[in-house]
């Protein structure tokens, strides 16, 4: 009896631990789908930034490139007094061109979490230097409804070592499509930070994605920061001379023309 009741203890263990397994990759899965989506093998990008204060309301005209997960461009074409300020992410390094004093500076790591151009959004966020597809480890916390919608929430815990710079994030995303809607940020200390909500789907090239992305702090509940996408192409071949820190000055004081220089070409 004894022997009887061990051997049906160690079946419903392995059911248990088969079952955890599951759970882990069906909600790494989401997460990498999600992300595939977002950011796809390159990007680029145009928006509208808008940061909302007590006091002001400042809108940014915006370009971005990405290749994978290395590189990333991002420049302001308006207004006029901030036209040219880039930011340039090369691998693990990260640079900031400054126009009106004509200056290339790097952005050491531990500046990450520093807010980007005055924003609620960070550096990591504006250049994707981190990955919740292969930084965290993910687990799928249960099903909750969000704006209307019926969603997934996973939480994603840090992989030990993974260069991020959060404690723990909680992610939702639509059961329909498994495409992000919110994202809550914790520190270490298991704190909440800030959230991230994404709305209005719409066709963008070849795929349905978020168009409009807001960030609120708890630091500051009265601030506001929204993007709008109003266009992306996915996949396509980019010039990586595009991401040579030698550029960056070079590129900012020829000055972006928003209509030109799209590149086209599908990657091979």
């Amino acid at each position: 009896m004894a022997k009887y009741l061990v051997g049906v203890g160690f079946v419903l263990g392995n059911i248990f631990f088969a079952h955890q397994a599951y759970a882990q990759s069906t909600a790494t899965k989401i997460i990498q789908h999600g992300e595939r989506t977002m950011r796809g093998n390159t990007t680029q990008a145009l928006m509208v930034m808008t940061i909302k204060r007590p006091d002001y309301t400042r809108t940014l005209k915006i370009r971005s490139w990405s290749s994978g997960q290395q590189r990333a461009l991002v420049e302001i074409l308006s207004p006029k007094k901030e036209q040219g300020v880039s930011s340039l992410r090369v691998e693990g390094n990260m640079w900031n061109y400054l126009p009106k004093v004509d200056q290339t500076v790097r952005v050491p790591t531990s500046l990450m979490l520093q807010s980007w151009m005055g924003s609620d959004f960070t550096n990591d966020d504006l250049m994707k230097a981190s990955s919740l597809a292969t930084d965290y480890t993910h687990k799928i916390l249960g099903n909750e409804t969000v704006d209307g919608q019926k969603t997934i929430k996973i939480l994603c815990t840090p992989k030990p070592g993974a260069p991020v710079v959060w404690g723990k994030i909680v992610y939702w995303a639509r059961t329909r499509d498994q495409l992000p809607v919110q994202q809550s940020f914790y520190d270490e200390d298991g704190k909440w930070v800030r959230t991230i909500q994404l709305s209005v789907f719409k066709k963008m090239d070849d795929r349905i994605v978020p168009t409009r992305v807001e960030v609120r702090t708890a630091e500051n509940k009265a601030h506001l920061t929204t993007v709008s996408y109003e266009k992306l192409l996915y996949d396509r071949r980019i010039d990586l001379e595009i991401f040579r820190k030698e550029h960056l000055r070079q590129n900012a004081q020829k000055g972006r023309v928003i209509t030109a220089g799209w590149s086209l070409s599908p990657l091979r």
